[in-house]
């Protein structure tokens, strides 16, 4: 869900949440009908588990609040993963869908491959596992990322930055 809210390039039909409170939830889904009309759901996936992955400790003081949506009004507020702290969750399990998402949020220009290895090997200091396989995860993303930029584009995004510069979506509904 927070690369279709950075880049708009991936649809996902679960939601990766964590909280900084204890809370139970039950089964949570909503039905919805596409542009194009056909009928879907969104749910909230209650099996994903953050410590389980790479994350950076200062993932909750960088996110990013979803504006736009009514937050201001609700007692939960929505935050989404700084963009480079969205791609560090990815490295430790890298599968396919885990790097063409970090290369969405680099080819948007939201992340460059020094910042994304700087705050990958940072929370490194905090994982717990196999180390090596991370460290090549993180050296050949960052290849990648390198390979595919070109010399015009090489503006590095410092993150935090002003969250209400960071929502790059043009109407208040989310586009699925």
């Amino acid at each position: 869900m927070a690369v279709n809210y950075y880049c708009g390039s991936r649809y996902t039909e679960d939601v990766d949440a964590f909280y900084n409170r204890r809370l139970h939830m039950g089964p949570c889904e909503v039905n919805y009908r596409h542009k194009d009309g056909n009928s879907s759901f969104l749910y909230l996936d209650n099996n994903y588990n953050p410590p389980f992955g790479l994350l950076h400790g200062d993932h909750d003081r960088d996110a990013v609040e979803w504006t736009e949506i009514g937050n201001e009004r609700r007692k939960i507020h929505l935050y989404v993963l700084s963009p480079v702290d969205l791609a560090v969750t990815k490295i430790s399990r890298y599968s396919r869908q885990d790097q063409e998402d970090i290369l969405a949020l680099a080819n948007a220009e939201l992340i460059s491959a020094g910042k994304l290895r700087d705050r990958a090997i940072e929370a490194l200091g905090d994982f717990i596992g196999d180390r090596a396989s991370v460290m090549t995860s993180i050296e050949d993303i960052c290849r990648q990322i390198s390979a595919v930029k070109s010399p015009q584009l090489s503006r590095e995004a410092d993150y935090p930055a002003d969250p209400s510069s960071m929502n790059r979506r043009k109407e208040p509904d989310l586009e699925i």
